[in-house]
């Protein structure tokens, strides 16, 4: 959905001032005066507010801007305890207007006492920003300081017109989304072959009960489409699929994806039931059931990647621009880079409705990486837990070396120039269903049975699908221990325990043991009129469960691991008046959620029976306190509210809609490259043709993971053993020879370093640790940028680097002239990123004094002096190139410290009539200051040696690279055609 173009900013100040005196606000953008203090925007307080100053403005939205406070004089002309302005802070149009309207403009007095300016970056419909103190500069990355309202998705969802709904490829009105598709394994229909055709129903068990709940609320705010297999035990005719199609599209709004039995079977029993679902459940299984070592089944990957596949296409046949995509479940998990590779720009969100294993567990998946890169590929992840979404994040970190970042309250991940969300949140359930179907005479009639059946008893009810993780065995053997050392509970509790069996997870030796356990207890601890464990192994109806919710004294769940489970949500909402207690393994989804429950370790049977016991003695008012407390809590939690919630933040992923380069076929998932607005991989021939027009050439060129291969390891011998392949460095030395040409290496390593490098080409120019070391050729001496610089501070720097390099294993320091260099991309990644925090706070608060700077890149921490980077040096190379300005520029880099020297150059040439000259490419596809990018360091390399051999091979037959790819099959005809 298009999010409005206009953010209305709130500010808030304290500042004391002298009568007359008074507070405004200017700052980069037109709106905000343009740092012109005459023409800045007044602040407003009274005698109730003061010192507290505010003002609203309306500001582009999703926009960067740098601001300040100044101190004003209006004379006598302005006082706090009569400012008849002030009398409401929310009136925006006093507050929006310009000194220079003014009848006595103002005295400027002074701006705020330091240099920086405020910065803040728009979002949202309206933001509240404190910046507490006047004078007193508040970090800008502490988001504390400022709210954002979005708005309420769904108050901005309209309900599409008739003849919208009769063409899904009409999108809706004023820029919403045209629709929501909800793509999930299974279609929440059941369907029937008969002699007479098909017949179709709603399932209302689908989507673990929620479906019900999850159209009614949507109905009429969205227009929303299920894409799933279809629930029915045959496959479909080909020559019925079309017919079965139109039929639930016309209905029942689903959209069927048509699989054959054989390759579902080994889809989902064989990867998602026999790979997935016990991984992701924490059972690592070593052994087959001969006691062989498992292998994993390659064949098996390739049948859920070729359904995923099937999914995407039906998705990508029914999408349009503004549609809304939203996954379900593990089933489907590389769906999201199916579609990203032929839906750039779509919203595409992903919730996972099981747990996510610890890294150290996932990281044993031969598919690992490919399944996280699948993920990864969606604008926005959903977990039920914390857990989950911290063990998700910790395998990006030690699988894929990301980073992630805690934005406004919410988590995220920069994957592949995009930021990917994840979000926190548990599912509810369908109050209302739950609530009407009590009422019903069939419920009643079930509840009464069971309440004679019942009579005079304590019931523990207990429905569990029958799986390992479930704990039945273990909640088995609880009552046990309690049966025979609290003897006042024989003859008095019953457990109803209901096991569902699931074909495809059940094991023969679970149900045998829980058979076996069930057996000892009633034959233990029963008689002929009574059984303590009164166990159900199968299906049970709705009716069935709602009955057996009211009866129930209370719910005694005690899964091992668990990801959802919503019995406990529905028992608060069925439980008759005088019941409703809980008894939760801790690792149930939703325990912590629930304040009423109590929480056990399920493997300590002495602990749990105690508190089946210490809950039975709980009296009438303290269970009816925690009902309702629960009850609340379930009932505002909705599966409408979980729902709208999701949305609402899909709404607001942003999602780049450019051109997709796609490279590699197969099954597996692969990489996608995306090509953002504004910044679009480097064309060969476009650099080829400038360089070719010049008279003049600048090539800035950093060292390290671009003309070297960084790799994902820098440990101290890799770093010091890292130089270009001798292609690159014949090239370089071609292109140094061109009297046209002045190749400079950029480097932040030290001098002696690039003179050993560097030792056999003369003609190149070598600037060492960012600039403080520089030189134009062998033959003249080296120069230091800053030769009177205090250096004092490296001793106090590294000590302190030293005391986190005796704490942290792998890491090492690199010394340097003017600066200290930390690495620790060989520690481990999360206490690595803890520690390099830590040291970066560290450096900067005992430096403070000093005019240096403290920077964090991809595994190292860096202290420098602040004055020298590229950017000051590429500033002090053009200095010197006045006379003779080049007229094509070459700047290559890969990480932070480029971003310098890209800055600088795209600011100064931007109004230069050379500025079509000049590319600032950085290696690999990220967020940058610069306009281009190359893929890795050997597409560096091919421009390299196609600039080098340019002049002698004027007019030969060209070779083909990967930048050919671009071209349309037309272009590579008759380029083909010229080679020739």
């Amino acid at each position: 959905m298009e999010q409005s173009s206009k953010t209305t900013v709130k500010f808030h100040v304290r500042c004391e001032t002298q009568r007359g005196e008074r507070l405004a606000l200017v700052g980069d953008l037109e709106a905000l005066g343009a740092w012109d203090p005459a023409r800045a925007i007044p602040l407003w307080t009274n005698s109730k507010k003061y010192p507290r100053w505010s003002c609203s403005v309306t500001l582009p939205c999703n926009t960067w801007i740098n601001y300040k406070y100044c101190i004003v004089d209006y004379g006598d002309d302005f006082d706090v305890a009569t400012n008849s302005g002030a009398d409401s802070l929310e009136d925006g149009q006093k507050e929006a207007q310009f000194f220079s309207e003014d009848p006595h403009p103002p005295r400027f007095v002074r701006w705020e006492n330091f240099e920086a300016n405020r910065r803040l970056k728009t979002s949202g419909v309206f933001m509240r920003v404190d910046d507490r103190k006047f004078d007193e500069l508040f970090n800008e990355m502490n988001e504390a300081r400022i709210r954002v309202d979005y708005g309420h998705v769904f108050s901005r969802l309209e309900a599409p017109s008739s003849s919208q709904s009769s063409s899904s490829s009409s999108p809706s009105s004023g820029g919403l989304p045209s629709k929501l598709l909800i793509v999930l394994y299974r279609l929440p229909v059941i369907a029937k072959r008969t002699s007479n055709g098909w017949s179709f129903k709603w399932d209302d068990d689908a989507l673990y009960l929620t479906s019900v709940g999850l159209r009614d609320g949507l109905q009429g705010k969205i227009r929303f489409y299920w894409i799933g297999i279809l629930n029915c035990e045959d496959d479909v005719p080909e020559d019925e699929q079309e017919g079965v199609t139109q039929a639930l599209m016309d209905r029942f709004n689903c959209i069927p994806v048509f699989v054959p039995k054989v390759t579902l079977t080994k889809f989902y029993q064989g990867f998602c039931k026999g790979v997935l679902w016990p991984l992701f459940h924490m059972i690592i299984q070593v052994t087959d059931d001969g006691g062989h070592t498992k292998q994993f089944d390659r064949s098996l990957w390739h049948v859920y990647c070729l359904v995923n596949r099937k999914f995407a296409d039906v998705v990508v046949g029914v999408y349009h621009e503004s549609d809304l995509i939203w996954i379900h479940d593990y089933h489907l998990m590389v769906l999201p880079s199916q579609l990203r590779r032929k839906l750039s720009g779509a919203k595409i969100g992903f919730y996972l409705h099981i747990p996510w294993p610890s890294s150290e567990i996932y990281r044993s998946l031969p598919v690992r990486d490919e399944l996280l890169r699948g993920l990864l590929s969606a604008s926005l992840l959903g977990f039920h837990l914390f857990d989950y979404a911290r063990h998700f994040l910790s395998a990006c970190t030690r699988l894929l070396n990301l980073e992630h970042e805690s934005r406004r309250g919410s988590l995220g991940v920069e994957y592949g120039g995009r930021h990917v969300m994840i979000r926190v949140s548990h599912i509810g359930i369908d109050p209302k269903r739950f609530q009407e179907y009590q009422k019903k005479p069939e419920v009643v009639s079930k509840t009464e049975e069971l309440k004679q059946k019942f009579k005079d008893k304590i019931v523990l009810g207990a429905i569990d699908d029958l799986d390992i993780v479930k704990g039945i065995s273990l909640k088995l053997m609880a009552l046990d221990f309690l049966l025979a050392n609290y003897s006042s509970y024989r003859n008095r509790i019953v457990l109803n325990q209901v096991a569902i069996p699931k074909a495809a997870r059940v094991k023969e030796n679970v149900r045998n043991e829980i058979r076996s356990l069930v057996n000892q207890i009633n034959e233990r601890y029963g008689n002929q009129n009574y059984q303590p464990v009164m166990y159900f192994e199968r299906e049970i109806s709705f009716d069935e469960r709602v009955a057996m919710y009211s009866r129930a004294d209370a719910f005694f769940l005690t899964p091992i691991r668990d990801g959802l489970n919503l019995v406990p949500y529905e028992y608060i909402v069925s439980a008759s008046e005088g019941k409703g207690q809980l008894i939760l393994s801790e690792f149930t989804g939703c325990s912590r959620a629930l304040s009423g429950a109590v929480r056990v370790n399920p493997w300590n049977v002495e602990e749990v029976a105690s508190v089946i016991d210490r809950v039975m003695q709980l009296d009438q008012n303290e269970i009816s306190r925690k009902l309702q407390a629960d009850y609340k809590y379930v009932t505002a939690h909705s599966t409408m509210e979980w729902a709208e919630s999701f949305l609402a933040d899909l709404e607001r992923a942003s999602e780049p809609i450019n051109r997709v380069t796609k490279l590699g076929l197969g099954f597996g998932v692969g990489f996608r490259l995306l090509e953002f607005e504004g910044f679009r991989h480097l064309s060969t021939d476009m650099v080829l043709h400038k360089f070719q027009k010049s008279q003049r050439r600048l090539l800035l060129l950093d060292y390290d993971g671009t003309l070297t291969r960084s790799g994902n390891h820098a440990n101290r011998m890799a770093h010091a053993w890292a130089t270009p392949t001798s292609a690159v460095m014949n090239n370089l030395a071609e292109l140094s020879q061109d009297t046209r040409n002045i190749v400079f290496i950029m480097s932040g390593r030290r001098k002696e370093v690039l003179e050993q490098t560097f030792e056999q080409h003369p003609r190149i120019a070598l600037s060492a640790e960012h600039g403080f070391h520089y030189r134009w050729n062998r033959d003249q001496p080296w120069q230091v940028m800053y030769p009177d610089a205090d250096l004092s501070w490296l001793e106090v720097a590294h000590e302190i680097m030293v005391s986190y390099t005796e704490r942290t294993d792998g890491s090492y320091i690199e010394e340097k002239t003017a600066g200290l260099v930390w690495h620790f991309v060989d520690a481990d990644p999360e206490f690595g990123s803890w520690q390099a925090k830590e040291m970066h706070d560290h450096l900067e608060s005992v430096l403070s004094a000093f005019g240096v700077q403290v920077i964090t890149g991809n595994g190292w921490v860096q202290v420098r002096l602040k004055d020298v980077n590229k950017g000051a040096m590429v500033k002090r190379i053009l200095d010197e190139l006045s006379s003779n300005t080049p007229d094509f520029v070459f700047c290559c880099g890969d990480d932070r410290t480029d971003e310098d020297m890209f800055a600088f150059l795209e600011t100064t040439f931007e109004a230069s009539e050379h500025h079509d000259g000049i590319f600032t490419c950085t290696v690999g596809a990220k967020p940058s200051n610069a306009r281009y990018y190359l893929r890795d360091n050997d597409e560096v390399a091919d421009l390299l040696a196609v600039l080098a051999t340019t002049r002698n091979r004027a007019g030969a037959a060209r070779s083909y690279t990967v930048n050919d790819f671009h071209l349309s099959e037309e272009e590579k005809s008759i380029s083909f055609e010229r080679s020739v």
